[in-house]
């Protein structure tokens, strides 16, 4: 069965806004949805396509399931009323379609937090401790992860787990991504005590590991290295046909054992790795952040499948900047517990 999508928007008398708007909405939605399902948009009022026309296009092009998403924030008579009857319109001159109608925005947790994240943007003067610009490196980090601490939305984390949040925050510049960092239960037991005990770092690509803390992670003892740099992995690349990523931890093999592995650029680099798991090659504990349209998502999703402690973020989302940051806040915290 082919499937569509329509976006659909009250409309406007600025016809310019609201095309551009939309058309904009469309591509970012198509990143997030299933290959094969066709997205579009429509408009209730003033501009064009019109619902039906949408609907009529999509149709012609085979699609036998249509999806209806109101671009809308309350559940008035457009929803209750107007868009049903116009949807049963079109059913009644194409019985073959199957037609989905969502529901509007609302009170989407996601919609609220992006509300209130914007508020308290625009009142840094009400952020406790804010009041002359910082001048030291280490009081701009400091006013900046009290800021940060500010626009998280309400995260059911425990203290350390939420400092890592904000670095992978601070990170990004993105508050919003907070909420989809994902701990495994023993994640942070489980790297403490991996960093205390010396374990040696392993990371995917060398942005990871110029991003790493060094000196701090000298401190205890934690050899930092690249799996990329490994001598034979481009040879065993070229040998198996396979991506360098891939051949990097799988060349490592036993020598990922009770290591501390980040991943934060290749899809699969992290499912190479996930593999060896499999097999019964346990690091201590690994960061899965991929980042990317292909395998990325589902990568992450393998790993959190996983019994093994991780730290990841969910979705497409991800990148070197932050799996850099999170082992930085876990080498900040074992200093703070060990100090």
């Amino acid at each position: 069965m082919k499937y569509g999508v329509i976006i659909l928007a009250h409309g406007s008398r600025s016809e310019g806004c609201v095309r551009g708007v939309l058309d904009e909405l469309v591509r970012r939605v198509r990143a997030f949805i299933p290959r094969g399902v066709e997205v579009g948009w429509a408009a209730l009022w003033f501009n064009r396509p019109d619902l039906r026309e949408a609907a009529e296009t999509f149709i012609s092009r085979g699609v036998k399931r249509l999806i209806v998403v109101p671009y809308f924030l309350f559940r008035g008579r457009h929803i209750t009323e107007d868009i049903p009857r116009l949807i049963e319109e079109i059913k009644k001159t194409h019985p073959g379609t199957e037609f989905t109608l969502l529901e509007p925005l609302g009170l989407s947790e996601r919609l609220v937090e992006e509300v209130a994240g914007r508020i308290r943007e625009a009142l840094p003067e009400l952020i406790p401790g804010r009041s002359d610009p910082p001048r030291l490196p280490e009081d701009i980090e400091r006013e900046s992860l009290e800021l940060i601490e500010s626009l998280l939305p309400p995260l059911e984390l425990s203290e350390e787990e939420k400092e890592v949040v904000k670095r992978i925050v601070h990170s990004t510049g993105d508050p919003q991504i907070g909420s989809l960092v994902r701990f495994h239960p023993e994640a942070i037991p489980a790297a403490l005590s991996a960093i205390r005990d010396g374990k040696p770092i392993f990371t995917d690509v060398k942005m990871v590991f110029v991003g790493i803390n060094h000196r701090l992670a000298r401190e205890f003892g934690c050899e930092i290295r690249c799996a990329l740099d490994m001598p034979g992995v481009g040879e065993m690349a070229r040998r198996e046909g396979i991506t360098r990523g891939e051949a990097a931890f799988k060349f490592l093999g036993e020598k990922l054992t009770g290591s501390i592995v980040a991943v934060g650029n290749s899809p699969a680099s992290l499912l190479a790795l996930l593999d060896l798991v499999r097999r019964g090659i346990k690091p201590s504990f690994i960061i899965g952040t991929p980042v990317g349209f292909i395998r990325a998502r589902e990568s992450k999703e393998e790993l959190m499948k996983q019994d093994i402690p991780y730290i990841t973020v969910e979705g497409n989302r991800g990148g070197s900047a932050i799996a850099a940051a999170t082992i930085n806040a876990l080498l900040n915290l074992a200093r703070r517990v060990c100090g």
